[in-house]
């Protein structure tokens, strides 16, 4: 069994032995079915020995204990449950103390609260993060924080999912105290405090035996609302919610009852699914199969271009430490630039999420320039202006000029062919893409474009680039839009317009999915023009029979200038336009196109079967590494719901099958990596699939 508990008696500075329980399951102790078995047979033995006065339970590795062992979830569990593990603990006639040295999350705390005092050094950490995963805590965390805390702060606790340092989690009345010293001195204290409760009354200390206070019902009912909005879709808050409120109104073993029921729903779900299927797929999207080469040095950052994207960039490279040349060639763009930076860093210090000292110290690494030569000791630098071929060629053979030797030359483009770009230096085997998405210092991913040139060395360099500014950085093939705009592009909504649809029948159908935005709320954010200027400079716009051209012509650009698909007022409220109804409606009598009423169903179908189907295409051509990598991709530049885990994970739970019949309904013709799957019986996990792909993948 995976885990083990090491078992030793220690001496307290008044001469009593304590029983220390020590959980050892690198790197952070989860509770695999070794650490359970070890924690059962040790906390026995300690019970059983007349010399051992009190049990301390503490975690090796810098850690008290992570939680579950998430790989045991499809597998089934061995061994002694959690949930008797913890009532042994609090069951015990001497005194049990959790040390508390590191993290203790999710069924580690749990195991933390099942003690009967919780003491902390000043590098724990406490939390209840399960609602992350789609489920509520499983081993009593519903039931003993209420009735530690009270309902409204364990309602805070467990929907957000957000760990506490020692001190918050101690004034919240999760830990009952916090012990500075080294780990050595932190344990030793433990010891001693467990003794120094040997023979006390624990009646008191178990969480078990209270009761939780009931809540005003006003105060709940507003953090339901709180937390329905904040995770917009997720159900399992909604079940956290309820599972408290047992805990006020009967005692901990029906209580349990509510929390067991509600927990076995959840994770037969297809949003806990999903969501465990996230949390690998975040992991497993770094690693680059082949790739041994170390990354060069990231100390000193070079950005063209001083615009929103550029001074985002400059923002994620001064945050992580690292010294940056922020240039643009035009004075007046560098000064805006700074001081939209500065605004920026402004607001997060009025907000309290950043000290001015921190500020100040970030943008003492951000220097301006208007000259290349400045670039000369870039370990990185990266283009940032806007989608033109010709000028981002110009840019990187200064790059080439000016650069040293192994620095690594990066386009932000969104879409342009990396090789091309290349061809405007001497060394194509340091240029690589660095897609950022629009805010860069807000947006997680990172996509990293490989060019047919760019040499391990730059690949390992800009995955470690995308780890040190804490982005989720994927590695992608080439090709118009790499995956996440391109797989996106192919969306149903202007299909589905153009055929009779209304787009607030579109929107509502596509934010009940759980996208933040439908596609026409968020056109009319990013702004029409910015798509349709361009359609009608190059001849391709048809306004009297394309509805988005036209809304262009009649300068319905969005919420900028009050009116799109919808119209806006001062304060950028959405109400339907009859006008702008009225352009559809004649334009679709133009087209000989009847209005038609889809169900909510058949609209998510249209949009995103396409979307799926451009995913396995991807995969097909070699452009993405794994089905999973498309999916974060799509979570994390497109806001895709989390809960749904991706396009590609949405097929996986409606099955590619009806993907595959859907599509030529929808005009589509299917992958032919898609058929082959249904063909063959593949899922998207299957062994033969990830075969079929690597033989296939460019990266």
């Amino acid at each position: 069994m995976k885990g083990t508990v090491h078992y030793a008696k220690k001496t307290s500075k008044d001469g009593k032995t304590v029983a220390l329980l020590t959980m050892d399951n690198p790197p952070v102790n989860p509770l695999s079915a070794g650490v359970r078995a070890g924690l059962d047979e040790h906390t026995k033995a300690a019970l059983a020995d007349a010399a051992v006065s009190a049990i301390v339970v503490n975690g090796a590795n810098g850690a008290f204990c992570a939680g579950a062992d998430i790989s045991e979830f499809s597998g089934g569990m061995k061994g002694p449950s959690l949930l008797d593990v913890i009532a042994a603990l609090e069951a015990s006639p001497k005194p049990v103390v959790a040390a508390i040295d590191g993290v203790s999350l999710g069924g580690g705390l749990e195991v933390a609260l099942g003690c009967h005092w919780r003491l902390a050094s000043s590098r724990a950490m406490a939390g209840l993060p399960e609602v992350n995963l789609g489920l509520l805590p499983g081993a009593g965390g519903t039931q003993r924080v209420p009735r530690l805390v009270g309902v409204e702060g364990a309602i805070d606790f467990l929907c957000s999912g957000a760990p506490l340092p020692a001190a918050a989690a101690a004034k919240a009345g999760i830990y009952d105290s916090v012990v500075e010293g080294d780990a050595g001195a932190f344990l030793q204290s433990a010891i001693d405090f467990a003794a120094s409760k040997a023979g006390s009354d624990l009646a008191g200390r178990r969480l078990s035996a209270s009761q939780a206070k009931a809540a005003d019902p006003a105060v709940v009912e507003k953090k339901a609302k709180q937390f329905g909005m904040a995770r917009a879709g997720e159900i399992a808050p909604q079940a956290i919610i309820r599972c408290i409120l047992a805990a006020t109104d009967r005692d901990f073993a029906a209580g349990m009852k509510v929390e067991s029921t509600e927990f076995a729903a959840l994770m037969k779900g297809d949003q806990s699914k999903a969501l465990q299927y996230m949390f690998f797929a975040e992991r497993e999207c770094s690693k680059i199969p082949g790739l041994k080469e170390k990354p060069g040095p990231l100390n000193i950052a070079g950005i063209v271009g001083a615009g929103l994207m550029g001074g985002g960039i400059a923002m994620c490279c001064a945050e992580a430490g690292m010294e940056v040349v922020l240039m643009d060639i035009s004075q007046d763009a560098l000064d805006k630039g700074m001081a939209v930076i500065k605004k920026n860093y402004a607001r997060s210090v009025e907000r309290g999420s950043k000290k001015q000292a921190a500020v100040d110290k970030i943008l003492a690494r951000i220097k301006p320039s208007t000259k290349y030569d400045d670039f000369a000791q870039c370990d990185l630098v990266i283009e940032a202006v806007f989608e033109n071929m010709k000028i981002k060629k110009e840019i990187f053979a200064e790059f080439d000029r000016v650069c040293k030797p192994g620095c690594i030359l990066a386009s932000n483009t969104s879409g342009l062919d990396i090789d091309e770009i290349a061809s405007a230096t001497k060394r194509p085997e340091d240029v690589i893409g660095c897609h950022f998405f629009s805010p860069a210092n807000v947006m997680k991913l990172l996509e990293n474009v490989r060019g047919s040139k760019s040499s391990a060395r730059t690949i390992a360099t800009a995955m470690a680039f995308g780890k040190k500014i804490k982005k989720i950085t994927c590695l992608v093939g080439n090709c118009p839009g790499f995956v996440a705009n391109r797989v996106m592009g192919v969306s149903g909504a202007q299909e589905l317009l153009q055929n009779g649809t209304m787009p607030e029948s579109i929107d509502a159908a596509a934010e009940e999915f759980g996208m933040r935005m439908g596609p026409f709320r968020m056109n009319d954010l990013v702004g029409i023009d910015l798509f349709g200027r361009e359609r009608a400079r190059s001849g391709k716009a048809m306004p009297d029979k394309i509805i988005a051209d036209a809304m262009f012509a009649a300068g319905r650009y969005g919420q900028k200038v009050g009116k799109g698909f919808y119209k806006y007022d001062e304060k950028r409220r959405m109400s339907k336009d009859p006008e702008a109804d009225q352009m559809i409606h004649k334009i679709w009598e133009t087209n000989g196109v009847k209005p038609r009423q889809l169900s909510k169903e058949e609209i998510v179908q249209a949009l995103y079967f396409p979307v799926i189907n451009e995913g396995f295409k991807c995969l097909e051509e070699g452009i993405a590494i794994r089905p999973s990598d498309i999916d974060v991709c799509l979570v994390f530049g497109y806001n895709w719901p989390r809960f749904r885990g991706g396009p590609m994970q949405y097929a996986t739970s409606v099955g590619l099958k009806a993907v595959l019949e859907g599509l030529p309904k929808l005009g589509v013709e299917p992958s032919n990596l898609l058929k082959l799957c249904v063909e063959k019986g593949w899922n998207l996990n299957s062994k033969e699939l990830a075969q079929h792909t690597a033989a296939k993948s460019k990266l």
